[in-house]
């Protein structure tokens, strides 16, 4: 094994020019992802849609197929027609979406938004991706799918800090701002070298082939697995902060960090760190360890790499959930960090390994098929979940009806306030008491076994397939 170092030095400019694009494009749509689940549904802040959290789900549902399924097509299209053409198209669908969100109220309207956002993210990955792979030299793809990880997550640290600022300023101004970043990408375009212009030994692909390839038994079956961890993930960026908004008190760890202002959230709990501060731990332990975490385990046998990295995600899930207390909560979120650094570029790795120089687009196109059905699938269930069993203000309205008070003026919004009057207790005892009597988190232990039952799945397949390239 080369020296860490040595193999960084190895990538070329090319290498570093299609990462700055992907960190834009990251650091817009990161900073959009950070405050849609809140937007959307969390009934106590100003200028958000107040919807329930099913109508949440129904909406991250599509926004996820579309863009998770659209690269299955595109990946092979790119490859096709030219990986820089998709980029421009791609990146102009999106930035329609993002200036949608801004003027859309209505359901039908911020669902076409996100399809916009979906289809034009959806297309730019796998052709980006494809650019990505042919920069790196093959026996240092680990580390090259490491740095990938690492630049990404470098945007997404500066996520909270501008989605904060821009949002304060109105909802309409961080729609249209985190679009308007994506503009940057058209002049460095011109600047991309797509090696398949110079690929002229394998024959073009067809539709028909691209669509077949998928339904190959490897690929299917491995892809449908990672599903689960997918999952895993969704829960993590999007049930998880509603979770910590309504439950998990931070105020201690605040007060032990010495927290400015900025950095700290009015809560129906009181003073809180801004969930959006605490996801900043992800991207920066991110930043910090992947390249390293890369470097250590690409000597593992990948089957393990991502038993270990999904079943590490899972535990640090349940963790992050499990209590009310702040520090389990970041332990919780360190522990799945660590799983996510391990899974997501082994996963990269080996489905770019599956193609040619000119058909890696397709193959890692083919990937986001997990995503299609994690982030899907996981956006109904932990909307459904969350909404029946872990909303607080659901959670209050149960039981002021159990208890047989009037209903008529009493609405999410006011739920607490009207519970905490009827209990004659603090906000913080009525939401103990919440805790107690309905056991909120108790949706994690679905998410729990889905991510071991996931691991199992993934150490069945590696018996039969993991040493062949589909046929």
């Amino acid at each position: 094994m080369q020296n860490i170092f040595t193999q960084i030095s190895s990538f070329s400019k090319e290498f570093w020019l299609l990462n700055l694009i992907q960190m834009i494009e990251r650091l817009a749509y990161s900073s959009l992802v950070l405050q849609m689940a809140i937007y959307i549904s969390q009934k106590d802040i100003t200028g958000g849609l107040h919807w329930e959290h099913t109508t949440k789900g129904m909406i991250f549902f599509v926004w996820a197929l579309v863009q998770n399924l659209i690269p299955v097509l595109t990946g092979g299209l790119a490859d096709k027609f030219g990986r820089k053409n998709m980029i421009f198209i791609s990146i102009f669908f999106a930035i329609i979406g993002f200036y949608l969100f801004a003027f859309q109220r209505e359901f039908a309207g911020v669902m076409t938004a996100a399809v916009f956002v979906g289809i034009g993210l959806g297309s730019f990955k796998p052709a980006l991706q494809g650019l990505i792979s042919n920069s790196m030299r093959d026996k240092f793809t680990s580390i090259g799918w490491g740095l990938n990880i690492m630049l990404i997550n470098v945007a997404f640290f500066f996520a909270p800090a501008l989605s904060n600022y821009l949002e304060a300023i109105s909802w309409q101004v961080f729609f249209i701002a985190t679009g308007s970043m994506l503009l940057i990408i058209f002049p460095l375009i011109f600047f991309i070298k797509d090696e398949n212009e110079d690929i002229k030994n394998e024959p073009s692909i067809t539709v028909k082939e691209i669509l077949i390839g998928v339904l190959r038994p490897q690929i299917l079956s491995f892809v449908i697995i990672m599903g689960g961890f997918a999952i895993i993930y969704m829960q993590f960026y999007e049930t998880l902060p509603n979770f910590i908004y309504d439950w998990v008190d931070t105020s201690q760890v605040a007060k032990a960090l010495n927290l400015p202002d900025y950095m700290l959230m009015k809560t129906s709990l009181g003073t809180m760190i801004d969930f959006k501060w605490l996801y900043t731990l992800n991207s920066s332990f991110i930043v910090l360890g992947v390249v390293t975490v890369s470097w250590l385990m690409s000597g593992v046998k990948l089957r393990y790499a991502i038993m270990f990295g999904i079943s590490t995600a899972s535990i640090g899930l349940f963790v992050s959930g499990a209590t009310q207390i702040g520090s389990m909560a970041v332990l919780g979120m360190l522990v799945y960090t660590l799983g996510e650094m391990i899974t997501n570029p082994r996963y990269l790795e080996y489905m770019a390994s599956l193609g040619t120089k000119s058909r890696r687009s397709i193959y890692l196109g083919y990937l986001n098929i997990s995503f299609a059905i994690g982030l899907a699938g996981g956006s109904l269930l932990g909307g459904y979940l969350y909404n029946e069993y872990s909303e607080k203000s659901t959670l209050a309205m149960r039981y002021l009806e159990s208890q047989q008070v009037d209903m008529t003026t009493i609405t999410h919004s006011n739920a607490m306030e009207n519970l905490v009057n009827f209990t004659e207790t603090s906000i913080q005892e009525s939401t103990s008491m919440l805790w107690d009597l309905y056991s909120p988190n108790r949706i994690w232990y679905i998410f729990l076994c889905i991510g071991i039952f996931s691991t199992l799945l993934i150490y069945l397949h590696s018996r039969v397939y993991l040493n062949q390239k589909p046929k």
